[in-house]
């Protein structure tokens, strides 16, 4: 890819984006599981499955995205997308939901490494790896500012007819995957492909294949380095990942996801509560459907994550990566104790969560990156995301064993104060933010 074709591979990139599993049926599909017989018990059944192929597909989706290519990665996201939107207009008990949501999560997992690790080699094919934060950031809220209007839409739709959702999803997600396919591939695949298009044209001719081939032959040795075979990688993952930069950066992101991000499960929960006790007799007399309400709601969440990422590579540049990543989440856990006091902070909670996830991830995928070789890099940031999503399980049960014994608030307010307790304690052992040279790909 010649750098004249960098801005509209970004701009293709925020297509993809704003099209990737916009959320039409989010603020809904708990409803519309009911509504076809699921309890609770078999919905949150289906989330630990969920969890176990999110666990066992992290390490080989990325290993794939190295061996195939990261774009090519993204297109089987995009149909697994596309698989799992599709199936909600057919499923009708659990084993049918199941299959939705294991395709969503198998296209999620081919997503974590992938897409990072494939803008950041685009941006670093041509010295811009210092815009990754801010292209990352801006990618990010258009897609937030997508899942805002699907999610008003789609809580209307639902009103109207609960399937126009995920028949909105279905034709968005077709979009999807010719956007996907649009991405031009990282330098190393396409000239893997370009070289395996000739060898396959000489080998026509034995002479001319063999002087070829010894021609090439730094060049092979060059892709042999690059092409990780299954147990190439393993060995990978464990070097980069011992990194002193690495280590206890990844223990605390896992905090971070496993404590902060599980809040997320209880929005629904605590927002219909506490829109029942304080606007509840309101929309009641206005005859507001509680579908569209909580379609309204999460499109204002979405919104505020639109804001909050756009600015992510200003918070960068003004504040440094290691306060934004400490002072953050340290905000966010704080404010989730807060509501168990007054439970109508929940909804500013909320604003702030979001936000903070937005401000967050892309700051730290432009750490994770400057301190990761090209090498593997997929391989080597599913890894991270699989910790992340291990280290989500026991937060999940725990969490809900609080929720049913006491409340969702309380719970929220559990994770807050696990998470305080847990940095601390990490940071007293081994400061997680490292800001100095270390780093395997300077961003410099």
């Amino acid at each position: 890819m010649e750098f004249t074709d960098r801005p509209s591979a970004v701009w293709r990139y925020y297509l993809y984006r704003a099209t990737s599993h916009v959320g039409f049926q989010y603020p809904i599909y708990i409803l519309f599981l009911q509504a076809n017989g699921l309890s609770f018990t078999a919905i949150g059944a289906i989330a630990s499955i969920q969890s176990l192929v999110v666990i066992a597909g992290e390490v080989p989706s990325g290993y794939v995205g190295d061996r195939i290519g990261r774009r090519n990665s993204l297109v089987i996201a995009s149909i697994m997308f596309l698989i799992s939107g599709a199936s909600y207009l057919v499923a009708t008990d659990f084993i049918g939901f199941t299959f939705t949501f294991v395709a969503l999560s198998f296209g999620q997992t081919f997503v974590s490494g992938s897409g990072s690790a494939w803008l950041y080699d685009t941006l670093d094919e041509h010295g811009l790896e210092d815009e990754f934060t801010h292209i990352s950031g801006r990618a990010s809220a258009i897609s937030s500012g997508a899942q805002t209007i699907a999610m008003l839409t789609g809580g209307v739709f639902y009103v109207v007819d609960p399937y126009y959702p995920f028949i909105a999803a279905v034709v968005l997600n077709s979009v999807n995957v010719v956007s996907a396919l649009s991405l031009p591939k990282n330098t190393l695949y396409a000239d893997r492909s370009a070289e395996t298009d000739s060898s396959t044209t000489e080998t026509d001719s034995p002479s001319e294949a063999e002087d070829s081939e010894e021609a090439d032959g730094e060049g092979d040795e060059t892709d042999e380095e690059e092409h990780l075979s299954v147990l190439e990688a393993l060995p990978v993952i464990r070097e980069q990942l011992s990194q002193p930069a690495l280590r206890s950066f990844i223990v605390y992101m896992a905090l971070f996801g496993g404590a902060l991000m599980t809040a997320d499960i209880y929005v629904q929960p605590i927002a219909q509560e506490a829109l029942r006790t304080s606007l509840g007799p309101l929309l009641d007399a206005w005859g507001v459907p509680e579908a569209a309400t909580l379609g309204v709601l999460y499109a204002a969440f979405t919104g505020v994550s639109a804001i909050a990422s756009d600015y992510a590579g200003d918070i960068e540049d003004r504040f440094g990566v290691g306060r934004a990543l400490l002072f953050a989440p340290v905000a966010m856990a704080v404010i989730y104790l807060l509501p168990v006091v007054a439970p109508l902070l929940a909804f500013p909670m909320f604003f702030v969560m979001r936000g903070g996830f937005s401000i967050v991830f892309p700051i730290s995928g432009r750490y994770l990156n400057d301190r990761i070789e090209s090498v593997g890099r997929a391989t080597v940031l599913s890894a991270v995301a699989m910790v992340r999503a291990v280290a989500g399980v026991p937060f999940r049960v725990g969490s809900g064993v609080v929720a049913d014994y006491a409340s969702p608030l309380v719970a929220v307010a559990a994770l807050g104060a696990v998470f305080l307790v847990g940095a601390a304690a990490l940071s007293l052992w081994a400061p997680p933010i490292h800001t100095g040279t270390d780093t395997a790909a300077p961003a410099d």
